[in-house]
């Protein structure tokens, strides 16, 4: 099972992780990871079902299909294919925050090691010690 987004809104406004760099333009335009929380494994997580233990896997996607209309900041944009399915674990090159509150990006699962903060309303290609090293984040 994969998972590509939370469900966001205008009052529920989220944070994307971007397979691809900023644009010279400083904007994004590849696939995305979309969530409004914490996230202690950009690898995703195991779910007991019924049946069982699950594993959710978290990946890039691109679309319409995220659940809000709002816009990321200056026009960010998850689309393109190149990426698309790919993990979001060690994938990364940059991160967009339409959430009003910041987030951080972290080398290590359960927001551990080095990390970045975007800002709330910023466009941000990760730093090289976490280009394609993303293991976690944090909503703050």
């Amino acid at each position: 099972m994969t998972y590509t987004d939370d469900q966001c809104s205008s009052t529920t406004r989220c944070f994307a992780i971007f397979f691809n760099s900023l644009q010279n333009i400083g904007v994004f335009r590849s696939p995305c990871f979309i969530t409004n929380k914490t996230e202690d494994s950009h690898l995703g997580y195991d779910h007991l079902t019924s049946s069982g233990m699950q594993q959710v896997r978290y990946q890039f996607n691109y679309g319409n299909g995220f659940g809000f209309e709002e816009p990321l900041p200056n026009g960010s944009k998850c689309e393109g294919a190149l990426g698309s399915g790919y993990s979001v674990k060690n994938n990364a090159a940059g991160a967009s925050n339409g959430d009003s509150r910041n987030h951080r990006v972290f080398y290590y699962s359960n927001q551990q090691g080095t990390y970045q903060t975007i800002e709330s309303g910023a466009n941000e290609n990760l730093i090289a010690a976490l280009k394609n090293e993303n293991a976690s984040s944090a909503r703050l």
